[in-house]
């Protein structure tokens, strides 16, 4: 088997571990990921499985059966041309980043509630300033909206600090642990209504494009907090600065935005009820390990004749 391995951050002992998960008979070849696109097309005609972000319409005319691509979000995949190619698996790798992120929205749950960016901020001035009224998660509810491998990660952490986790997703009568109500995307307006907490963990792709609507966005109690770490286009972006600038939401943790990087111009910046970081919830300093390990899980089922466990759906399906 010839594995074409196109990410910079792997190493050697990544390598080997990929050889051995195709069973220590791949010959592998490294690929820069700067490479041109014809540097890119010729060794993807040479290869029949590969690890990296290859150009969609390249994909598609290759002999590739097998992609391993190293993030999370996969919405450029969702093509007419990738979802007829017969023969061909894409898998993410969502669950090398979703234990990182969830502790990255959990991180801003605690901060806001606890009021620490103004108090990071008065740290410039050196100035000694109580603000009391904290809140606590503890006890609170969560609307958690994606109950795939991210959401999930997120409902065991609330639900392991007290707070009641209810959630939304496509398919409700999946099992989804730590869970207490689930409804479907027919009952989003509902299950938001009663959050203390409301955490966007979605996919992208048509599918989800929009989801968290301005009528979603109205639904939210007067004082809830939002929160969104799976794509920015899911979210009504200028419905939600609305809604945090008239006060009807207290404050919002943001990680993924509708265009990336967030323009200079963007309101969000100068929202002092707002944390906003760059996409990076996910990069913690072991995150090649994590990407090694998931790729070697899904190679080793792929080349076992078995459904590898973060295949996705090419029509856009979200859970």
């Amino acid at each position: 088997m010839r594995l074409l391995i196109a990410v910079d951050a792997f190493g050697d002992d990544h390598i080997r571990a990929l050889r051995e998960a195709a069973g220590g008979r791949a010959i592998c070849e490294r690929l820069g990921q700067d490479a041109s696109a014809d540097e890119y097309a010729r060794a993807m005609a040479a290869a029949e499985v590969m690890v990296g972000w290859p150009d969609p319409e390249l994909l598609a005319s290759s002999p590739l059966r097998l992609l391993l691509l190293p993030s999370a979000g996969y919405e450029e995949y969702l093509t007419p041309e990738l979802a007829a190619r017969e023969g061909l698996v894409v898998c993410n790798a969502g669950a090398a980043y979703s234990e990182g992120v969830a502790e990255h929205c959990v991180a801003m749950m605690l901060a806001l509630v606890r009021r620490l960016p103004k108090y990071l901020m008065a740290m410039v001035p050196r100035r000694w300033e109580h603000l009391h009224r904290h809140g606590r998660l503890a006890g609170s509810t969560v609307c958690v909206i994606g109950l795939g491998t991210l959401g999930s990660a997120i409902a065991r952490r609330c639900a392991a600090l007290g707070m009641r986790v209810v959630g939304v997703r496509r398919y409700p009568d999946r099992p989804s642990p730590n869970v207490s109500d689930v409804f479907g995307p027919e009952g989003l307006r509902e299950a938001v209504a009663s959050a203390d907490h409301v955490v966007g963990a979605l996919p992208g792709g048509a599918a989800t494009r929009g989801l968290i609507s301005r009528k979603v966005i109205a639904a939210m109690k007067p004082g809830a907090y939002f929160y969104n770490v799976g794509r920015g286009p899911s979210v009504d972006e200028e419905a939600l600065i609305e809604r945090l600038a008239d006060g009807h939401l207290a404050g919002a943790g943001l990680d993924v935005f509708a265009v990336e990087p967030l323009p200079s111009d963007s309101p969000l910046w100068a929202m002092e009820n707002v944390i906003v970081t760059p996409h990076m919830a996910g990069y913690t300093w072991d995150y090649a390990d994590e990407l090694c390990d998931v790729f070697a899980a899904n190679l080793a089922a792929h080349q076992a004749g078995d459904r590898p466990p973060n295949m996705i759906d090419l029509s856009g399906a979200a859970t």
